[in-house]
């Protein structure tokens, strides 16, 4: 008997806990639309990966959103690791690992010697997090190309990071380095049009770039192919 009730002790134990992760991954998910439908334009949704499943997933990914018959969908998929740093973002009271971004010179940021420091270690899991998320927004906002896609998501990381709680200098300073990271990625997700005064810079009147002095929302009239 008292064997019994351990076991149905640990059996509630589990499925309390099964609950509450769910719960809990649901309130992000919820959270993260929110922002997810303010980039993307039109109501969209968030769906973040479950414990079980990245266990199983062996694709080399951070988000992704599928284009059924090259139409745009209205959800996308984050990974469990982006979801929970976004998680962390959104509800810290602050953002000291951005410290050290706020304070760099990007003009003198070099990928070859800085990608690993300290400020780069510290800062990379959030400013990825935040370029995920707004990455896929433009997906869902209708752009196909990664380099597009891309490039826009740049100009706005630093309103995405300013809308999860992040100060604007650190928004600022999010989009700057994301942008430097640019060389690390796959070429698919580099143009050489993605830079100032280049065929996909959202605002070639001003020398700000990736973004300017007051982030903003995408313009209502930046829609991609996949919305028709």
């Amino acid at each position: 008997m008292k064997r019994l009730v351990a076991v149905l002790v640990v059996v509630l134990v589990i499925l309390v806990g099964w609950g509450w992760a769910r719960h809990d991954r649901k309130a992000n998910e919820h959270a993260l639309a929110v922002v997810a439908s303010e980039l993307a334009g039109r109501p969209v949704g968030v769906q973040c990966q479950g414990f079980w499943s990245e266990l199983i997933d062996i694709k080399d990914r951070a988000g992704d959103v599928p284009f059924p018959r090259g139409r745009a969908p209205d959800h996308m998929y984050l990974t469990r690791k982006i979801c929970q740093a976004l998680t962390r973002f959104r509800t810290a009271s602050s953002h000291p690992e951005l410290e050290c971004l706020v304070a760099t010179d990007w003009s003198r940021w070099n990928l070859q010697t800085d990608f690993d420091s300290p400020c780069s270690r510290r800062a990379r899991p959030a400013v990825e997090a935040i370029n995920t998320l707004t990455h896929e927004s433009m997906h869902l906002r209708g752009f196909t190309v990664e380099a597009e896609t891309q490039c826009y998501a740049l100009q706005f990381d630093a309103w995405t990071a300013v809308r999860l709680g992040a100060t604007p200098p650190e928004g600022a300073a999010v989009a700057s380095f994301a942008f430097a990271l640019q060389p690390a990625l796959s070429t698919d997700y580099q143009s050489s049009a993605c830079e100032s005064g280049g065929s996909f810079d959202l605002h070639p009147e001003t020398s700000a770039f990736p973004a300017e002095a007051v982030p903003s929302l995408p313009p209502a009239s930046l829609r991609g192919p996949a919305l028709g």
